[in-house]
């Protein structure tokens, strides 16, 4: 098990704002989300305590909801302001349960945090999408199991808005075990989002369930899972990079592996990169070749145990 590197930011968060709109993955690796390490810390939300609930308490939600700007408030003012917004999780009105979703998540008190599993359960995608992203930034690790279980939510934003939370809150070996168990899940969209939970983890760990997930009838999931296990740090990883490099019949997976192989390869897989930088049919696939050829001779030291993350 290794740190995982920080690669160009994920653009499956890009995702969350169109229903059902799978980015598209076509000849382009799976660069780990950099969110974790890029995160926007919105400022907390200060509301009047004496103006009256509904009428005044909406506009300041929408409003500083939207422009995230700085207002100083005293130091037990998000306790008292996040009872206020889980409250409005129960309005009859979506868009105000997803802006009180969403601000919740801004403020960041865990106080929050049975109220936003609550709305999980939303009838509005929008609203279940908030809220995971908020137990993302609210949550101390209790809701990973809830999460996991929403990466087989019917709506792909909610999903990937899972999936995206489930690499913030603290984590755990259960946690990995359970996103596991999804990604050999009877449904191709849950399991492109277990691959895609797998990828957020902070560190993952190699095994034989996870290698097993490359022969997914689905790309997006055997893309995904190549991803994963260069991520694990771990050399047995290669032979199964090399053969889909070699054999995968989906462009996006085969620069998928060339991309790994320059990450976490060595001199041993040179020949195999070159033989795919000169006779692959996609130019991609080729392009990702050549660099991950250079990638593995400019770098000092080419030996995989001297690659390794520590």
């Amino acid at each position: 098990m290794w740190r995982k590197s920080v690669s160009p930011c994920w653009a499956d968060v890009h995702a969350l704002g169109a229903e059902g709109g799978a980015a598209d993955s076509t000849c382009n690796p799976l660069h780990v989300a950099c969110t974790r390490h890029s995160k926007i810390h919105m400022s907390p939300v200060c509301f009047p305590s004496h103006a009256p609930y509904r009428a005044c308490l909406l506009p300041l939600v929408l409003f500083f909801a939207l422009t995230g700007c700085y207002v100083e408030v005293p130091p037990d003012a998000p306790p008292s302001v996040s009872i206020r917004l889980s409250e409005l999780l129960a309005d009859p009105d979506p868009e105000v349960r997803r802006t009180a979703a969403e601000a919740l998540g801004k403020i960041g008190h865990q106080s929050a945090e049975s109220a936003l599993l609550a709305a999980l359960a939303d009838q509005d995608p929008r609203v279940r999408a908030a809220a995971a992203l908020a137990l993302g930034r609210v949550s101390d690790g209790k809701s990973g199991a809830v999460l996991v279980r929403k990466l087989a939510d019917p709506s792909e934003s909610v999903r990937v808005a899972s999936a995206l939370a489930l690499g913030e809150i603290d984590h755990s070996a259960a946690h990995e075990e359970q996103i596991l168990h999804a990604l050999h899940d009877a449904d191709a969209s849950t399991r492109v989002a277990a691959s895609r939970a797998l990828l957020r983890l902070e560190t993952v760990s190699f095994s034989t369930d996870l290698e097993s997930a490359l022969k997914d009838p689905n790309p997006q999931v055997r893309q995904g899972v190549a991803a994963v296990l260069s991520e694990t740090g771990d050399t047995r990883s290669l032979p199964s990079l090399l053969r889909l490099l070699q054999h995968d019949a989906d462009a996006g997976v085969r620069a998928e592996a060339a991309f790994r192989l320059g990450k976490v390869g060595d001199a041993a897989v040179l020949d195999v990169l070159s033989a795919v930088a000169e006779r692959d049919a996609n130019p991609r696939v080729r392009e990702w070749a050549h660099w991950a050829i250079r990638q593995i001779t400019t770098q000092p030291g080419t030996d995989s145990e001297n690659r390794r993350g520590q």
